[in-house]
């Protein structure tokens, strides 16, 4: 329901932009294309895995990040240009194409460097793809225990806002290796 996930990510897109750092804040550009401007990796990823384990269940989204130069040609309609458009452009169609690779059907974010090769790229791409496909595995129950796993929130306070027990929190922790996955994602989104 094209509609019902246009409405899900208008909901979510405030408090993502309130709980991450940009430098031109996440925001819907033409048809269903999001934008926002950032300075580290890090704090892309992070908006982008707070964005799709909110929106789990109900959406899932490509994300493709690009890292380069970012230009305003039109500051009054919020226009930007530059080689991390294109790069990030390039990731997504990177994201499409891979994701219909057998054994790659989970891989939604792509990352593509516009202005140079990545020194640690041949580490981030798997880890990116590791996290991808453990999120694609998840129920938006788990991924809701995620989000708050990843915020440290304690397992009654999470449990509480659930609408469940702790013990059933604590088993879709474990059942689903919740802890293992938040570290993952605190490591990558600590990137520079």
């Amino acid at each position: 329901n094209r509609a019902q996930s246009h409405t899900a990510i208008l909901d979510s897109l405030p408090r993502i932009n309130q709980q991450v750092p940009s430098l031109d804040a996440l925001r819907v550009t033409v048809g269903d294309e999001l934008q926002g401007v950032y300075l580290t990796l890090g704090q892309a990823l992070e908006a982008s895995y707070r964005l799709r384990l909110e929106l789990a269940g109900t959406v899932d989204l490509r994300i493709g990040l690009g890292r380069g130069e970012v230009v305003e040609i039109d500051a009054e309609h919020g226009i930007q240009d530059g080689s991390a458009w294109y790069a990030a452009r390039d990731a997504i169609g990177q994201v499409a194409v891979v994701a219909q690779t057998r054994g790659y059907r989970t891989v939604r974010t792509a990352l593509m460097n516009a202005d140079a090769d990545e020194p640690e790229a041949s580490l981030i791409t798997p880890a990116l793809q590791l996290i991808d496909s453990a999120l694609g595995r998840l129920r938006p129950g788990a991924a809701q225990s995620l989000l708050a796993l990843i915020d440290d929130h304690d397992n009654q306070s999470t449990a509480e806002a659930a609408g469940i027990s702790p013990s059933a929190n604590s088993q879709r922790i474990h059942n689903n290796d919740l802890r293992i996955l938040a570290d993952a994602i605190r490591a990558v989104i600590a990137l520079p």
